[in-house]
């Protein structure tokens, strides 16, 4: 594990990278300082970048997302979202539990165009809902599940199968932490559910999307750039990538001050560990 002033000194050993866009590119309000910089000498060097997210949108609306925070298409090769991956299984019918429709959506106002498009009727009551799509919590910034525990609850005592769209347990929104549609959906496994799917990081799917839009290029030189040890670190390590955490996401108040010492502290409790960190993507 090396700490790093910015990729142009680690640039020789990779061809490519896999960026995430929430707590690395931005704190969904604005870009982080050297962040489109970095994504500009990348291009200047032909080494292509994909921006992996666990957002729980498509991809469209990741690449408006990225556009409004001042990251157009010419700075990255592709998007891939948990919600792209949520939604085509959705569509394709190609899950590993049967749904019973209608199905209910849990999140916020900036996700639900993930129910568009897709052959299924949507119900706003749970007594009717037959599964859930949890894309996260529905208003304001919540810092925990405690508010949503009734309605997982309700849920719980229907035996309602739930999707999750975004395994995050925590994102930075204008530099607050809160929950994640993954805190909801560990919280409703807590209540004892079993019957929970994931899209996204950790998991090999996205990964391996990613990876495939790079052809030609072997995944050791390509290098996972995350800020959490949970999905980006463990997913990378999972899938044979190198890896670098940057500290100054989610963990930014663990790693603070920001060492060998408090890395090393994070990486024992996650079990993973990443090969390089840096406090902010920056070149």
């Amino acid at each position: 594990m090396k700490q790093i002033s910015g990729l142009e000194q680690i640039l020789p050993h990779y061809d490519a990278f896999l960026v995430d866009a929430w707590g690395v590119l931005h704190d969904g309000v604005a870009c982080y300082p050297g962040a489109k910089n970095c994504l500009r000498k990348l291009a200047e060097f032909e080494k292509p970048v994909i921006v992996i997210s666990n957002a729980a949108r498509r991809q469209h609306g990741m690449e408006l997302e990225l556009a409004r925070v001042g990251v157009n298409t010419t700075l990255y090769r592709g998007v891939i979202s948990s919600g792209e991956l949520t939604w085509r299984a959705l569509c394709e019918g190609s899950l590993a539990c049967d749904l019973a429709e209608p199905g209910y959506y849990l999140g916020p106002r900036r996700s639900v165009s993930i129910c568009d498009g897709l052959p299924v009727t949507w119900t706003d009551s749970i007594e009717l809902a037959g599964f859930v799509l949890n894309a996260g919590a529905p208003t304001g910034n919540p810092r925990d599940t405690e508010s949503l525990v009734p309605l997982l609850e309700a849920m719980f005592a229907r035996r309602l199968p739930m999707i999750c769209a975004n395994p995050d347990q925590v994102a930075v929104r204008a530099g607050e932490p809160g929950i994640s549609a993954g805190a909801i959906a560990r919280r409703y496994q807590n209540l004892g559910a079993t019957r929970v799917i994931y899209f996204g990081k950790p998991f090999h799917d996205i990964f391996d999307e990613a990876l495939a839009a790079l052809p030609g290029i072997d995944k050791s030189r390509v290098l996972m750039a995350g800020d959490a040890f949970e999905t980006d670190i463990a997913g990378a390590v999972a899938c044979g990538l190198d890896s670098l955490l940057i500290a100054g996401g989610i963990h930014r108040a663990e790693l603070n001050p920001l060492n060998d010492a408090s890395l090393y502290k994070l990486a024992l409790r996650y079990g993973v560990t990443p090969d390089y960190y840096c406090d902010l993507l920056r070149w």
